[in-house]
C-alpha cells in the first residue's frame, strides 16, 4: 500500500476564489507535513497574427508591466492564505500555463499539485476546465483540486474528515494509503466508503463486514477509521457521502488507461472532481494499466 510522505507542494494560482481555497487547503497539508508550498502565477498573453511588430512589442510591454505587479500580488496573496509557519517560495513566470506547471513541478521535485478549477458548460470543457484537467492528465504526482461547488475562503477550517471511496482494486489500496497517512498527520477521523451497486436484496451488514475486513490493521493503527457502505450511483453516493459527513477532504484513486500514461478519468471520477463539496485529492495510480478492461469495466475501476 502506498503512502503519503510529501516533501513540497506546488499550488498554481490564478487569484480566483478556487485556487484562494486551494492554496489553504495547501498551507494546511504542508503545515502537516513540515514541508515547503511553492505559488506560481502562470501569465500567458500570445499577439494575434495580424499585429505588426510594434503593437506586438507593446503587448510585450504591457505584459512584463503586469509580471511586477503580479510579484507582489502573489506574495501578499500567500501571506493572506498560508499559515505563517509555512515556508513559501513565489514565483511568475511567463509561458503556456500546463507546460509552465509541469516543468516547474518537475524541477522543482514537488510530489503534489494543489490547485483550483473552474467547471465549465458545453459540449467542448463539460467536466473540470483544460488546464486543471490537462495538469490531472499529465502529471504524475496527485493532484488536489477545489471545484466550482465549494465556497467561501475565508471560511475555511483544519481537516477534521478525510472521505476515501475505495472499490476493491489495487487503486483503492493505493488512495486508501493517502488518505491514512493525510488523517494520521492531520489528526482526523479517516471515513472509508464503498459504493455497493449490487441489488438491494444483498445482505448489506455482509457488504459492510467485507468493507470492515478490507481495511488494513496498519491503516486503523495509525489513525480513527469509520466504514461506511451506501448503495446507489457511485458519484452520487459519494458526493452525497461528502456532503453528510461533512468531509474536509476527499481521496480518489484514477488509474491509467494505456502504458502511454493516458489517465482514465470516467464518469465517476471527473463528477466527483467537478462536483464535491470539499476539495479532492485524486491519486493517479501509475502501475496499473487498464487497457486490456472492457468499457464498463474502464468506466468503474478507477474508484
Amino acid at each position: 500500500m502506498a503512502t503519503f510522505t510529501a516533501k513540497r507542494i506546488l499550488c498554481p494560482v490564478d487569484f480566483s476564489d478556487q485556487s484562494a481555497m486551494a492554496l489553504r487547503i495547501a498551507g494546511m497539508v504542508a503545515l502537516a507535513f513540515g514541508v515547503e508550498v511553492t505559488v506560481l502565477h502562470v501569465q500567458h498573453l500570445e499577439a494575434p497574427v495580424y499585429f505588426t511588430a510594434a503593437q506586438t512589442k507593446a503587448l510585450q510591454a504591457q505584459l512584463q508591466r503586469s509580471a511586477r505587479s503580479a510579484k507582489k500580488h502573489i506574495s501578499e496573496f500567500a501571506q493572506v492564505y498560508l499559515p505563517p509557519a509555512v515556508t513559501r517560495h513565489t514565483l511568475v513566470v511567463q509561458a503556456e500555463p500546463v507546460s509552465a506547471i509541469l516543468k516547474i513541478q518537475h524541477e522543482i521535485g514537488a510530489d503534489l499539485i494543489a490547485m483550483g478549477t473552474h467547471g465549465r458548460g458545453g459540449l467542448a470543457r463539460v467536466r473540470m476546465g483544460s488546464i486543471a484537467e490537462s495538469i490531472l492528465h499529465q502529471a504524475g504526482v496527485p493532484i488536489l483540486t477545489v471545484g466550482p461547488q465549494m465556497k467561501g475562503a475565508p471560511a475555511m477550517g483544519p481537516i477534521r474528515r478525510v472521505l476515501c471511496p475505495v472499490d476493491y482494486i489495487p487503486s483503492a489500496e493505493n488512495s486508501l494509503g493517502y488518505a491514512a497517512a493525510l488523517a494520521e498527520k492531520t489528526g482526523a477521523e479517516l471515513r472509508v466508503a464503498h459504493i455497493d451497486e449490487a441489488p438491494v436484496d444483498q445482505d448489506s451488514q455482509d457488504s459492510l463486514r467485507h468493507l470492515c475486513d478490507w481495511v488494513p490493521a496498519t491503516v486503523r493503527a495509525h489513525c480513527a477509521v469509520r466504514e461506511v457502505v451506501r448503495r446507489g450511483s457511485a458519484a452520487a453516493q459519494i458526493i452525497q457521502e461528502a456532503e453528510e459527513s461533512y468531509a474536509d477532504l476527499l481521496v480518489i484513486g484514477a488509474q491509467p488507461r494505456n502504458l502511454l500514461g493516458s489517465i482514465l478519468l470516467g464518469s465517476t471520477t471527473e463528477l466527483v472532481i467537478r462536483s464535491a463539496p470539499c476539495p479532492v485529492l485524486s491519486v493517479i495510480d501509475k502501475k496499473t494499466p487498464t487497457s486490456d478492461l472492457s468499457v464498463e469495466e474502464a468506466t468503474h475501476a478507477h474508484l
